[in-house]
Parts: C-alpha cells; structure tokens; sequence
C-alpha cells in the first residue's frame, strides 16, 4: 500500500500486535521503525520481521527503536546479528532482563556503525556496559541507569578508538548523554570533563524544563 514508505512509528499504540509487525514485511523499503511501548508486542515479532524482511536483506534496515517490550539478551542479539554491519540506531529500554556482559556483546558486534543507542532504565547497564567500544556513537539514553556512575571510562575508550583509527593523537568525536536518574553525579561529570575536552562531550543530567533532554 506505501511502498515508499521508509520510517515508521507506532509508539505507544497498544492495540498493536505480532501479526501487525509481520504485516509490515509488505513494506519494501520500510528502514526505520518505532514501536517502544507497544505492550502487546513480544521482542520476537521484532525480530522475526526485521530477519525476514527485504531491506534487511539489502543493508538498509538500520534503525530500530522498541523500548518497553521486555528484550532479554538472546532476542537482542539475534536482531543485532540480523543487522550487524549497518545498524545504526537501536532503542531497547526498560528492558531488566538485558544482562552488562550482553550489553558489551551486542555493543561489539556493532560498534563500528552505530551512532545511537538507548538503553534508558536497563538496569544491566553498568560501569563495565558503559565502558564498552561506541567510538561512533553520538547520542546515548542512560537515563536511569544507576549503576552507571561516571563516563569517564567510555571516553577514554572513545580517545583510544580515535586516535588508533587516525594513527595519532586525537580527541573523540561529539556524544550527546542523556544521563537524569542515573548514577552520574555533578561531581563525577565535572571530573570527566576536567579529563577530556568539554567540546567531545555534552552531558544532561537535568533538563533544568527547557527541552534540553530531549532528544533521540
């Protein structure tokens, strides 16, 4: 019916189930999909659809967005394996079955592509999680993610990931932190900043009511 179709969201639409996503295979050029907080969706149906689906087949199925779905470690590393080598967003939050070693797994398969992730209240991302190889990423959702209590090994990481691609000394490319309810204190993020440039990292803490925290 839309096969033009590129990028759809059906958040939070909750009367939506597995033979909807299915349906979506008809969509041949479909790239982009949100489906966080559709309830009566399981992480398989996900799965199943991004796995058989055409742009899948031919690279182009790079962003998924579905947190509140309830994904475990098993069901995020099987729609990463579909999609290793392209997959540049991927939303998965309020997910507390997704462990830290399956958070470091999938974010090694990946980190050579993707540049946006969220991960807000996985109650497995921790200090190790975090730390994890995201030289690409440019915006990170760990809102609520209290075991996370500073950023200073990830941009570390993200120094050495740079400077071994440019052969020298290099700062690391801009990330955007989305970083209310976690375990980052003023304190800790003015360390990491005292540490790195100010200009490869920009951290909210508290949107402070203006908008600011809001971003994907």
């Amino acid at each position: 019916s839309f096969p033009r179709l590129r990028r759809l969201s059906v958040k939070n639409c909750r009367k939506l189930t597995g033979k909807g996503i299915a349906s979506l295979v008809n969509l041949p050029k479909l790239c982009a999909l949100d489906v966080g907080g559709c309830f009566n969706v399981h992480p398989n149906d996900v799965v199943a659809l991004v796995q058989s689906h055409p742009s899948t087949k031919k690279g182009k199925f790079n962003e998924i967005y579905a947190s509140g779905l309830g994904w475990t470690d098993v069901a995020l590393e099987e729609i990463v394996d579909s999609t290793m080598g392209f997959l540049r967003g991927l939303s998965v939050g309020f997910s507390p079955y997704i462990s830290g070693p399956g958070l470091i797994l999938i974010l090694s398969k990946v980190a050579s592509t993707l540049d946006r992730l969220a991960v807000p209240f996985c109650t497995g991302m921790d200090e190790a999680a975090a730390a994890a190889k995201t030289a690409k990423l440019a915006v990170l959702d760990i809102r609520g993610c209290n075991k996370v209590y500073s950023l200073s090994g990830m941009m570390e990481g993200r120094v050495a990931a740079q400077s071994q691609d440019d052969g020298h000394g290099a700062t690391a490319r801009h990330l955007f932190v989305l970083a209310r309810y976690s375990g980052i204190s003023n304190n800790s993020l003015e360390e990491t900043l005292r540490l790195y440039e100010s200009d490869s990292l920009t951290c909210i803490l508290d949107g402070g009511g203006i908008g600011e925290g809001l971003r994907r």
